[in-house]
């Protein structure tokens, strides 16, 4: 126990000297702010220069330069269950080579608090939002606001086209991955860059075809300029090897040939390499793999607070119940295809996964219920501590991902997410319940071989579900974050699994989790 003990507080203290490097790094250059715009819409202004010291942060100028020597500056937009925290690094690189970066967070995203709206299905809806900050720029007087190029990812290249060929003036325009719908007006300088494992028909197709169109060839050969930069003709389709529809907006080389691009755009010429470092990189690698240690911590500290429950034989039983699992996300599917129950939960993709997983509860509970395995006797008078236990749990898982996850995603919630959060853990808590009563049997590894088989079960039927159409396509362009976050969950189950095999003590962590990632990242569509 004292080794326990000892490596624990050892780790631990390891994680918050790495949180504090990633920290200082975070507040480092380039110099960045908070910035709100007229219409409620949020995000980072970038600009090329360090933060300290102060006297040299272009923020804190008492004078603003001549036009001449201000800096061209790039509105970023990000993808549809993304921010602006996840488009920081290739801001970061922008500004590093003397780009005014403004990332914004679209309606209903990050810490925008507008609703989200009918932007799936009117085109032109985000346009108000790169309106208003393309008016910031060409008003802010540390830019030089006569040089804009619009930019974005997925749903925000798709706005990026709509917008650049609606609004005279700007200087080029760079979708990744994405852009869909031309307008009255030619996107000057257009860039068309996507994974090469972005999906074809939806991604890869449409912006080649839009690209020969602007470019007036037949096929068009990718990663070959066609028009000119200096009349605004010039046009060119990249497709970038080994990349994804995640990974493309923080891979370096998407970024050398966006600045490429922009310095095209903007007539640079460069004595010095492209820097493409970004220091946070590193140190948020470090905090993370430290944090799943962290999460073994966690666990066992938590599951010792929590009531002991009896282990229960693994045998067969474990294994019937990842396929009771299975068949019940399985059969949940049809009850959801035409009207979604949790249809009055106000967050778009949020509202599907939460009325499957009510649906695959009641299937769940029921079959619990007519077995008599609900398990029902343990929880009477142990309530109290295991909600103790789930509380104190949820709020470090909460505390560490929100201080590694400055890269990534903005997983601090506002009222509105917040508010969803509760409800959302109430609404699913049932399914993780019978999930783990199901599925967790036996010793420590044999319950974690089956807890990681149901979750696997779980992503696979999920994948199902998009290719039915029953769930939104967008989830599988999250995959390749799902899955380790479903692996993360798992360990923790584990160690609290280890020490105190209270199932209601994982369940309830899992469902706030889970919801709580939803309630983050998906758009939402009120605002209090």
């Amino acid at each position: 126990m004292r080794r326990w003990s000892a490596a624990g507080i050892a780790v631990t203290v390891l994680f918050l000297l790495s949180v504090a490097w990633l920290a200082h790094l975070q507040n480092g250059g380039p110099a960045h702010q908070p910035i709100e715009l007229s219409n409620g819409v949020t995000g980072m202004m970038y600009l090329p220069g360090p933060i300290e010291p102060a006297r040299a942060n272009p923020f804190y100028e008492l004078f603003a330069k001549p036009q001449a020597l201000r800096p061209p500056a790039v509105v970023l937009m990000h993808g549809f269950m993304s921010d602006s925290v996840m488009m920081s690094t290739l801001a970061r690189r922008l500004a590093e080579n003397g780009y005014a970066v403004l990332a914004i967070d679209a309606n209903g995203h990050g810490a925008n608090r507008n609703p989200f709206g009918d932007t799936m299905t009117r085109s032109g809806a985000l346009r108000d939002d790169f309106s208003a900050a393309v008016d910031f720029l060409r008003n802010y007087e540390r830019v030089d606001g006569s040089r804009i190029v619009v930019m974005g990812h997925s749903m925000g290249a798709g706005a990026t086209l709509d917008f650049a060929t609606h609004e005279p003036g700007l200087s080029g325009a760079v979708m990744i991955s994405g852009g869909w719908t031309l307008g009255p007006i030619r996107p000057r300088n257009a860039l068309f860059i996507f994974a090469e494992h972005d999906p074809a028909e939806e991604i890869q197709g449409p912006s080649t075809a839009i690209a020969e169109h602007l470019a007036g060839v037949s096929p068009i050969e990718a990663g070959k300029q066609y028009g000119d930069f200096a009349q605004g003709s010039a046009v060119e389709v990249v497709q970038m090897p080994g990349e994804n529809h995640i990974s493309i907006v923080t891979s370096r080389a998407v970024a050398m040939r966006i600045v490429r691009w922009v310095d095209g755009v903007f007539g640079t010429t460069r004595t010095s390499p492209i820097n493409l470092h970004d220091a946070r990189t590193r140190a948020r690698n470090l905090a993370a793999v430290l944090f799943i240690f962290v999460l073994i911590v966690i666990g066992r500290v938590t599951g010792s607070i929590a009531p002991l429950w009896n282990e229960r034989p693994a045998g067969a039983a474990g294994w019937i119940g990842v396929l009771t699992i299975a068949v019940a996300l399985l059969a949940a599917m049809p009850l959801i295809s035409t009207i979604l129950p949790a249809g009055f939960f106000p967050m778009v993709v949020g509202d599907a996964q939460v009325s499957w997983l009510i649906a695959a509860s009641v299937l769940a509970i029921g079959y619990l219920a007519i077995f008599g395995r609900l398990e029902g006797p343990s929880l009477r008078g142990r309530i109290g501590r295991t909600v103790l236990a789930a509380t104190l749990a949820f709020a470090a898982i909460y505390l560490g991902s929100n201080a590694i996850a400055v890269t990534m995603h903005r997983l601090s919630l506002t009222p509105e997410r917040l508010l969803m959060l509760v409800l959302g853990t109430i609404l699913t808590l049932p399914f993780w319940y019978a999930f783990e009563v199901l599925v967790r049997r036996g010793g420590v590894v044999i319950s974690t071989v089956l807890g990681t088989t149901g979750r696997i079960v779980f992503i696979a039927l999920m994948g199902v579900g998009v290719a039915l159409r029953i769930l939104p396509g967008v989830l599988m362009l999250a995959m390749p974050i799902l899955v380790p976050i479903f692996l993360v969950f798992e360990i923790f189950a584990a160690s609290a699994y280890s020490t105190s095999r209270n199932l209601a003590l994982i369940a309830t962590v899992e469902a706030l989790w889970f919801v709580w990632l939803i309630a983050a990242t998906n758009p939402i569509t009120f605002m209090l």
